[in-house]
């Protein structure tokens, strides 16, 4: 995943399923300070005991200044019909 790719990242829904959210990433890098998934709301970053490799991204058509890692883990590319 790198700079412009977007990703799915399940957020948590109370008394329904859970919904999936486009993010567009524009940066990865390795961090021990990111949001778990599902996603419940107010998101926040937390610092766990390991470091992994993580994407920043912005959650499209939401609030596209917030800045957010995740877990690369936990994320699913959105594949592009042109690639």
């Amino acid at each position: 995943m790198k700079f412009g790719d977007y990703v799915e990242i399940e957020q948590k829904r109370y008394g329904v399923e859970n919904e999936m959210y486009s993010h567009k990433v524009i940066g990865r890098l390795k961090s021990n300070s990111y949001v778990d998934v599902p996603v419940y709301s107010p998101y926040e970053e937390k610092l766990h005991p390991k470091i992994v490799d993580v994407v920043a991204c912005i959650t499209c058509g939401v609030i596209e200044k917030d800045v957010l890692n995740y877990r690369i883990s936990d994320v699913r590319r959105i594949e592009n019909d042109s690639e």
